[in-house]
């Protein structure tokens, strides 16, 4: 792959990756009328919020205000890419004041002016096929002086439920844009601009972009706008020191002419280690207060968290459990450990309990509950739940065997593991080697590499069981508690993902 993209012409996908992981902003999410307490950080700081969101959505078209475009920055925060529902979001009139230094009685106006206008805003978005379908940002938003309560004012808003694919359980095709970074932009063409080049360029890896100019105008929601391109300037130059300041990119841009009109536009991205956000995320959005209601709540936490340390996993299971929720950690480890029965009787033992549990949980997958059957008997698996779980056995799979191809690569000797980077650096894709080497060869993408080159130079030997997913579900047999029309409709996903 080149590192030069044309965006506008034909419709491409950008595979936006981040570095690292992130948090879920502070703020409340609420159900109903009933006010919800903050959740806990689990030790992670503000600086840590992101947008995580797919690609299409952001490149897709938008216009709106800046102060209304910052409202939705902060509910967006609070999603993740993990979560299951989305829930609607409380922002209070005291932390937007914080954070955009507004003062006096303007601002209960001018947070409810915003969420008035997010409410009548639109978000297009580009499809696979050329067209574009277009829906709200916001099925519902409520202002709540908070008279009647006591509390500060705040705004609930609700996301709406289209946006869903393009928020929740996203595995593939998404980007993760850094909080305070996007915050701290003084205009709204500057900040989309952000969210596009970000995205476009692999979060900076990229580091040439070609965009059609027309299509760049669309994306900013600019279309019609600026006719003459040195007016356009005004919008690239502005945001050009904009991200010199405030983020970790930068970036050079030179139109291209085609007859007397400029028709585009090429982007040389570049790392900006010298930079300082101009927004700093109040404590009050990264804390919770904890209440004498929470004990038992907190008592289940902590269960799950034993929960998590007793199957042996490895990462920090506190953290676990404020992501998932305890009552889904206790579920899907219960489930796990039944999983891990089955799979020794077939003697096909489940070594890695934690990472089993572990991909259970980002897969999203629901343990088969034993209901009472209604009139109409039990309710079949939806697609997008028989999708989950088929991911989640592949999953298994893929675990297992990196297992076996690590033991493998710890048998080698130090010549046979020299040769085996020789190969990869012969027979691996350019593209794939140079991100392998900007990786310092070590991460997912450099194992899975390795285990390939191995396997097809007689340096790796999978067991039948783990040779395809045929062998795998006969050994394992991870469907046995699902009824048939379910485990037909979950083999329709595992045949369609290969």
């Amino acid at each position: 792959m080149s590192d030069e993209t044309i965006f506008g012409e034909t419709d491409r996908k950008a595979a936006g990756r981040a570095p690292a992981p992130v948090g879920k902003l502070r703020s409340q999410r609420v159900k109903g009328k009933q006010r919800a307490p903050q959740r806990r950080t689990s030790g992670r700081s503000a600086a840590s919020l992101a947008i995580t969101q797919a690609n299409p959505l952001a490149l897709s078209r938008q216009e709106m205000g800046i102060l209304t475009k910052r409202l939705l920055v902060l509910a967006l925060s609070d999603i993740t890419k993990e979560d299951l529902t989305l829930e609607p979001i409380r922002i209070t009139a005291w932390e937007y004041a914080q954070l955009f230094n507004i003062s006096g009685k303007s601002i209960y106006s001018r947070i409810e002016e915003s969420a008035r206008e997010l409410l009548e805003q639109t978000i297009q978005i580009k499809e696979p096929n050329g067209d574009w379908v277009m829906f709200q940002w916001v099925s519902e938003a409520r202002y709540d002086n908070g008279r009647e309560s006591g509390e500060m004012a705040a705004i609930e808003i609700h996301i709406h439920p289209r946006l869903k694919p393009y928020l929740l359980q996203l595995r593939r095709d998404f980007s993760i844009i850094p909080t305070e970074q996007l915050l701290s932009f003084e205009s709204f063409n500057s900040m989309r601009l952000f969210e596009v080049l970000y995205t476009a360029s692999y979060a900076g890896e990229r580091s040439q972009l070609i965009f059609d100019v027309d299509d760049l105008k669309l994306r900013l929601g600019l279309d019609g706008k600026y006719e003459r391109f040195k007016d356009f300037r005004y919008v690239l130059d502005k945001a050009q020191e904009e991200f010199s300041a405030y983020t970790c990119l930068a970036f050079d841009y030179e139109p291209d002419k085609v007859g007397r009109k400029f028709q585009r536009v090429a982007f040389r991205i570049r790392r900006n280690d010298v930079f300082q956000p101009r927004v700093r995320l109040p404590a009050s959005l990264a804390k919770r207060v904890a209440q004498k209601a929470d004990k038992e709540q907190l008592l289940k936490e902590l269960q799950a968290a034993d929960a998590l340390r007793d199957s042996g996993w490895g990462q920090d299971p506190e953290r676990a459990v404020a992501q998932y929720g305890a009552q889904r950690v206790l579920d899907l480890v219960a489930y796990a450990r039944v999983l891990q029965a089955r799979a020794e009787q077939a003697g096909r033992p489940i070594y890695n309990l934690g990472g089993f549990i572990n991909s259970l949980l980002q897969q999203g997958v629901e343990p088969p509950r034993q209901e009472e059957a209604g009139p109409e008997g039990p309710q079949p698996l939806t697609r997008e739940q028989a999708r989950s779980i088929a991911a989640t056995i592949a999953d298994a799979l893929h675990r297992a065997r990196r297992q076996r191809a690590e033991d493998a690569w710890g048998a080698l000797s130090p010549d046979q593991k020299d040769l085996v980077h020789t190969l990869m650096q012969a027979t691996v894709h350019r593209f794939t080697l140079e991100r392998i080497e900007a990786d310092g060869w070590q991460g997912a993408l450099y194992e899975a590499s390795r285990m390939d080159v191995m396997s097809t130079h007689g340096l790796l030997a999978l067991p039948p069981h783990l040779l395809d997913v045929g062998a795998y579900l006969k050994a394992v047999d991870p469907l046995k508690e699902y009824g048939e029309a379910d485990r037909e409709r979950i083999l329709a996903e595992l045949q369609d993902a290969q």
